[in-house]
């Protein structure tokens, strides 16, 4: 893996972990599970940064690569797109699309066209925002197709009007069953500890193999593989679970979290006999990532945006960012599905004796392809 290669990675990881913390831990605000996805939002971010220019385009940059050059950036994310075209697999469903939306007349620079369709297939379609009910119905039409009908209503008509010039669309999508599947009949009601005295009876899954493992004084992370079609141990895509070792940690845990300690702790795994109890859960979430964007340093976009190289009009600027997820984790597998709007092995040396992994307490999760954050939240019970 090239240098600039892992400085990306490593930039996404931090800005996965980043947005997170940012959307979960608010002052005076209890936390609730949550779901997103890091990847749709940062490949829609990306697109918008092929078009900026200035100051605009520098944060961009910090942003979503830590200053590395912007074609390192469109070269990562092409090649992650053209991965998720190509590699299909049989036992496993993932899908991505980006499509823009223009307003009928609004002037559209044929060389930003030609690079968001070249580089992250993007599609442009020429809509009329006022004719609000129509160009919502379409644009739903296209992330309900995209998310197989787990996202709907991504935009209200009410939302749409004569001022909207480009709306863009990033949609991910994934279904697959874990590669040790737990027996529905193992699952039993159990306590899950939410905050103090507070806890709740949930439908706790379990099961005792051979699972990617690792603990410290703070916390123990487990991967858990999902079914491929490839020979046993080439898997690649996966749920990792952060679990903090004290009961109510997760804030203190997940903000102690780096894109580097992530990947570092990700190396860090063996392959171990676990009693694995996790609870089933399906979240629903939607995002206003305006203000936690500003936060994390992408400021003119929102305000003096100088995205020349999308138009020649000087007044365009992000109005907004939004996304929805989605995610069901049960005993066969997982469905997950985003949209964002800009408005375990075979063991080598069995250990002697077995772990065990109780996910009774709020923890952190990530789904990853490789070392590439598709959608990370957290369950709070």
């Amino acid at each position: 893996m090239e240098k600039s290669e892992e400085a990306i990675i490593s930039a996404q990881a931090d800005f996965a972990i980043n947005l997170l913390s940012n959307v979960v831990f608010k002052q005076n605000k209890p936390v609730e599970s949550t779901i997103l996805s890091p990847l749709s939002l940062s490949m829609g971010l990306a697109i918008v940064y092929a078009g900026a220019d200035g100051e605009t385009k520098a944060e961009f940059g910090k942003l979503l690569s830590g200053g590395l050059k912007q074609e390192e950036i469109h070269a990562y994310f092409g090649r992650q797109l053209n991965s998720y075209t190509n590699d299909k697999s049989e036992k496993y469903t993932l899908e991505l699309a980006n499509k823009v939306f223009v307003q009928n007349g609004f002037k559209i620079l044929e060389e930003f066209k030609n690079f968001v369709n070249e580089n992250y297939e993007g599609k442009f379609e020429l809509l009329n925002f006022e004719e609000n009910v129509e160009a919502a119905k379409l644009i739903n039409e296209f992330v309900a197709k995209t998310t197989h009908y787990k996202i709907n209503n991504v935009v209200s008509s009410d939302s749409l009007n004569c001022d909207i010039r480009l709306l863009l669309i990033n949609a991910i999508y994934f279904k697959g069953k874990w590669l040790r599947t737990f027996d529905p009949e193992s699952t039993q009601k159990k306590n899950f500890y939410i905050a103090g005295e507070k806890n709740k009876t949930v439908d706790m899954m379990t099961i005792t193999k051979y699972f990617v493992y690792f603990e410290d004084k703070e916390l123990q992370m487990l991967k858990m593989y999902y079914s491929s079609g490839s020979k046993e141990g080439a898997e690649d895509i996966y749920m990792v679970i952060f679990l903090p070792k004290e009961r109510f940690g997760l804030e203190k845990m997940t903000k102690s979290l780096s894109g580097e300690k992530i990947l570092k702790l990700l190396k860090s795994g063996d392959s171990t006999k676990v009693h694995v109890f996790i609870p089933k859960f399906k979240l629903e979430a939607t995002h206003d990532l305006k203000n936690v964007l500003i936060k994390l340093g992408l400021t003119s976009a929102f305000g003096n945006a100088n995205f020349s190289k999308i138009t020649t009009d000087v007044s365009l600027k992000i109005d907004n960012v939004v996304q929805k997820a989605f995610i069901e984790v049960n005993e066969e597998g997982t469905e997950a599905a985003a949209v964002t709007t800009y408005l375990g092995y075979t063991p080598t040396s069995p250990p002697v004796e077995e772990e065990t992994f109780l996910a009774d307490h709020p923890f952190t999760f990530m789904l990853m392809k490789k070392n590439e954050i598709l959608f990370c939240g957290v369950f709070q019970g």
